[in-house]
């Protein structure tokens, strides 16, 4: 029976290094969950409290960086708090809708739109969805070096 939990443990991490840039998957959260059930298969042998805390840490950064990056960028173009609520909208119906470009994308239209809505102006709406696409950009790269930090700490640190 421990063997079955053992290739489930393995695979879900697999999925979740792979959900980083997969469409519809949590990403480094699922990688994380694999990891909690392989600790627990092999009776937390395999990895201590230290690099469990610290694979914790990085998956819930990994979220964060997945949600908010676009509200960021909106905030940094200084939008209304209508773009600021698009970026967000956009964030999660960009991703339900279109995987892996509503990342990028969704949070730049619902910017775009919630700036139109509050009457701010094509420019400056403009503005807010172009700051908006770059921040998803770069959250995206920042995400995928936490993949990879996450990946060094899962095999270096047991």
């Amino acid at each position: 029976m421990s063997t079955i939990w053992l290739m489930i443990s393995v695979l879900i991490i697999i999925i979740g290094i792979f959900g980083v840039i997969v469409p519809f998957l949590p990403g480094l959260p699922l990688a994380f969950l694999g990891v909690f059930i392989l600790a627990i298969v092999t009776n937390w042998h395999l990895f201590g409290a230290g690099t469990l805390i610290a694979l914790a840490v990085l998956a819930l950064l990994s979220l964060l960086t997945d949600y908010l990056s676009g509200m960021i960028g909106a905030r940094w173009a200084r939008a209304s708090v209508w773009g600021v609520l698009g970026a967000l909208a956009g964030a999660v119906i960009g991703i339900l809708t279109m995987g892996f470009a509503g990342i990028v994308i969704g949070p730049a239209i619902g910017a775009l739109i919630f700036e139109l809505l509050a009457k701010k102006g094509t420019k400056k709406a403009t503005k807010v969805a172009t700051s908006t696409l770059l921040s998803s950009v770069i959250g995206l790269a920042v995400n995928a070096v936490i993949a990879v930090i996450f990946v060094v700490v899962l095999f270096c640190l047991q």
